[in-house]
């Protein structure tokens, strides 16, 4: 080889080598990975750091948006929407990346050669590929497109994560709640159980009564006990919804006052608008529309064959010889025709897919409506029964008060009281419920 072609490869090769990545080890080892979790906290000040920027404050107590802000660092849901996320985004280059040549070497050695003439035949070709009719462009905007998909998806992740922290505190606060109120109920049917022991002692009352009674009592020891069970399963289903081992919790101040009442929602025809035109979930499916249009123009551009350019250069039994050999493909037995008829049936896929989707907002909306004013109503009526128990109460403690009644009536009554506050706390429940429904349908938070 002549020392010109020897140069040519020593400038070459640092120039191919240069671009190329290193590959580093990152090995998952299980026992540590399960330590790491173990470890999770909501006192880790890089949880509280991140949290406290996200709520332009530092919370002095862990209420729902707080505890959501948590979830959205430390939940493995929105950790994988992410990876995706960037996994997508480098597809981007890897779409726009132009083709690389391809650098090709002759050799050969002739027998019987002439007398004087060299027997070698070194030299070496470039293969530059050329594409033609915007291939390129079209997938970058694919690539694109499937991009702003994923990005889209990250908030339906993350909109998925706040629905359930939401639901999670709101299970938390009933068990609570309802858990204070049947003790109470109680305690005061196991006084009443008392006065009718006293009753039946005096021949006052049959020993029946006393039966039922005792009977209303060991069911509301029941339903003390299966709330109390709620209780932890609520408190270890939101520290799971948060991302965090359910020990985490212990020791946490957790705000859960937002749940005493129900907030008006806005007005029904913006609602139903946001989740037909601005629900990620809605706009992910026209996202992947957009990508399937690109994708169709990419496979209609690939009937146009793209060129090849070859220049190369022969030295040949000590002769120089340079050449140029242009190659492009002949499109005769193949246009590209199945690949387009794939791609316009998968962009009708997409079509209706987003309209689906579309549709399902507007249905998800609509029955959430319907849900959420008919939970309202309940709550409505529940306070009052409650409103008028709490007189009836009020009235049975002044006749006691002055010797018109006697303790057993007013255990009747403070007995009804707390019932009815049993069923008040279950309709704003259900009113608190529907309202998380209501939000999951719109995607945003109604204040």
């Amino acid at each position: 080889m002549s020392p010109a072609n020897r140069r040519s490869l020593a400038f070459l090769a640092p120039l191919i080598l240069a671009g190329c990545a290193a590959y580093h080890a990152q090995p998952i080892v299980p026992r540590q990975e399960a330590a790491r979790f173990e470890a999770r906290s909501l006192t880790d000040p890089s949880v509280r750091s991140a949290v406290a920027k996200a709520l332009g404050h530092t919370p002095s107590s862990w209420n729902c948006e707080a505890l959501v802000q948590a979830a959205l660092i430390l939940h493995p849901d929105v950790e994988v929407a992410r990876a995706q996320l960037r996994t997508a985004q480098g597809a981007i280059r890897t779409a726009g990346a132009h083709p690389n040549p391809t650098l090709g070497f002759d050799g050969q050695l002739t027998g019987n050669m002439l007398g004087g003439m060299k027997p070698w035949s070194l030299g070496f070709n470039l293969d530059i590929p050329i594409e033609t009719a915007g291939k390129r462009r079209f997938r970058v905007e694919q690539s694109s497109a499937l991009t702003r998909a994923a990005a889209l998806q990250v908030a339906v992740t993350e909109w998925q994560v706040r629905s359930r922290v939401r639901k999670s505190m709101l299970d938390l606060y009933a068990a609570t709640q309802r858990a204070e109120l049947l003790a109470k109920q109680d305690q005061t049917e196991d006084q009443t159980l008392h006065a009718l022991d006293e009753r039946v002692a005096a021949g006052e009352i049959s020993r029946p009564e006393l039966i039922q009674q005792r009977l209303l009592f060991n069911q509301s020891q029941l339903l003390l006990r299966d709330a109390e069970r709620l209780k932890g399963e609520s408190r270890a289903g939101l520290a799971d919804a948060i991302g965090l081992p359910a020990s985490a919790l212990e020791g946490v101040n957790l705000d859960l006052s937002e749940f005493s009442h129900s907030p008006q929602t806005e007005a029904a025809g913006h609602l139903r608008s946001r989740a037909m035109l601005r629900r990620p979930d809605v706009l992910s499916a026209l996202a992947d529309y957009a990508a399937s249009e690109a994708a169709l123009r990419l496979e209609i551009a690939k009937q146009y064959p793209d060129f090849h350019i070859n220049p190369g250069y022969l030295w040949d039994q000590g002769q120089d010889k340079w050449f140029v050999t242009p190659t492009v493909e002949l499109p005769v037995f193949n246009q590209n025709q199945g690949p387009i008829a794939e791609a316009k049936g998968k962009r009708a896929e997409a079509a209706a897919k987003f309209r689906a989707q579309q549709a399902k907002a507007a249905g998800e909306l609509d029955k959430a409506l319907a849900t959420y004013h008919g939970a309202l109503k309940k709550l409505q009526t529940a306070d009052s029964l409650l409103a008028s128990q709490e007189k009836q109460l009020q009235s049975a403690e002044s006749l006691f008060k002055a010797g018109e009644s006697d303790r057993l009536a007013l255990l009747s009554a403070q007995v009804e009281h707390d019932s009815t506050a049993v069923s008040r706390l279950d309709a704003l429940v259900e009113s608190q419920q529907a309202l998380g429904q209501l939000e999951d349908a719109a995607q945003m938070t109604l204040k």
